[in-house]
């Protein structure tokens, strides 16, 4: 059965344009952003956050270039995902 976790902080990588976020996590967990991927692309977990109050599934995307995550209603750049805080220091 695959596994399904909540997002609720995402660590930045500002030296980075292209891989603005570098790690994420949740109450039990944190993945880099390469983990999360495979992740996803292999079907071994899902990963979802909450917006604006509503649960919102975070999806891989695969257009030309690099793949990069995504909520599935961001028309492009990640940004539901930057609008979680940053990495808390209590994991």
């Amino acid at each position: 059965m695959m596994k399904a976790r909540q997002v609720k902080w995402v660590e930045r990588n500002e030296t980075d344009p292209h891989r603005r976020i570098s790690r994420l996590g949740g109450d039990d967990f944190t993945h880099t952003v390469l983990e999360a991927i495979m992740n996803v692309h292999h079907g071994e977990c899902r990963y979802w956050m909450i917006y604006q109050g509503a649960p919102v599934w975070i999806v891989l995307d695969t257009r030309p270039g690099a793949a990069y995550l995504r909520t599935e209603f961001d028309a492009g750049e990640p940004d539901m995902l930057l609008s979680l805080p940053g990495e808390t220091k209590a994991r």
